[in-house]
């Protein structure tokens, strides 16, 4: 940062201190716990653009960000310095946002795993002791809540190990789980049955309306099922429709609009191929002709690789 940029002479002061690593390391020495002390490698600490690193966030007054080994692996410190006390009652949430951006930057540089950051805050402003909390926690509403289920693994909802007598007793939200839970079966027709026998779409039907009911035939028709088995796959539909008639004629209408255009795809990819089976024996013939491979790529519009592979 040029020092006409830099508006306050604690901004400068802090800039030139911390580019020295030296002092950098001498500082981080004192804060840090003796344990992640002894787990950091100084001899790797270096000072990096921290401007390209967390490109998109409003930045502090004054911060760098250091990269360095921990225990062998990359890690990174975030280093800012803080002599206002005022409207930053949430800088523990921005320290946490730099510390997120600072690891989708590793991730994008081809890392596999995320890098340890530390954030660490200078403050020498006009109220003492610093008047804010350090904990992520006080950023919320309700702390304690906050402190129980926020920052947590997440909830994991696993299908595949979810029987189905167990989906059964989610409510409303049985029959979404149970589509998702089977859609990559080759043969639809049998749960399907289960689903409608149980009355779970006459449910949906009532209580949540004909729109989403819809919804759930059009994903039958277009995700769940196999080509190998279309016959299933057509006995299914009907018997959606019937299981639900107020919606019955719709979707048996997108079934056939899905068909015919299953039809049509099938006809270009034919002709498509066609044509280029067509341009192999044009270029084939050439070839026997004693004809030169740039001559015949550009009369065919075939790529090098397809005539070398004809060659």
């Amino acid at each position: 940062m040029s020092e006409t940029k830099i508006t306050h002479p604690h901004d400068r002061l802090f800039k030139r201190s911390m580019q020295q690593i030296k002092i950098a390391i001498d500082l981080f020495r004192s804060c840090l716990p003796p344990a992640l002390v002894n787990d950091i490698d100084w001899s790797t600490l270096t000072l990096i653009n921290s401007e390209y690193l967390l490109q998109g966030l409003e930045k502090l007054q004054s911060d760098c960000v250091y990269s360095c080994k921990i225990r062998g692996e990359e890690g990174y410190i975030i280093f800012a310095s803080e002599h206002q006390s005022t409207e930053k009652a949430m800088m523990s949430y921005r320290m946490l946002r730099y510390g997120v951006t600072i690891m989708d930057q590793h991730l994008a540089q081809g890392h596999q795993k995320l890098p340890i950051v530390l954030p660490i805050v200078m403050y020498h402003g006009t109220v003492s002791p610093y008047p804010y909390s350090c904990e992520i926690w006080d950023c919320f509403s309700h702390p304690e809540l906050a402190k129980q289920w926020a920052l947590k693994p997440f909830q994991l909802i696993d299908l595949t190990v979810l029987s189905d007598e167990e989906i059964e007793q989610h409510g409303l939200a049985n029959v979404l789980e149970m589509l998702l839970k089977h859609s990559r079966q080759e043969r639809v027709l049998g749960w399907l049955k289960k689903m409608i026998a149980a009355g779970k779409l006459t449910i949906i039907y009532s209580e949540i309306g004909p729109d989403y009911v819809r919804d759930i035939g059009k994903y039958i028709i277009k995700a769940c099922g196999d080509e190998k088995y279309p016959e299933e796959r057509d006995q299914a539909i009907a018997l959606l429709a019937s299981a639900v008639p107020e919606v019955g004629e719709d979707i048996m209408t997108f079934a056939q609009q899905f068909k015919q255009e299953g039809i049509r795809q099938g006809m270009q990819q034919g002709m498509q191929q066609g044509v280029q089976q067509e341009k192999h024996e044009i270029a084939k013939r050439l070839l026997e002709r004693g004809m030169s491979p740039e001559d015949i790529v550009q009369i065919t519009g075939l790529a090098k690789k397809e005539l070398k592979a004809l060659h």
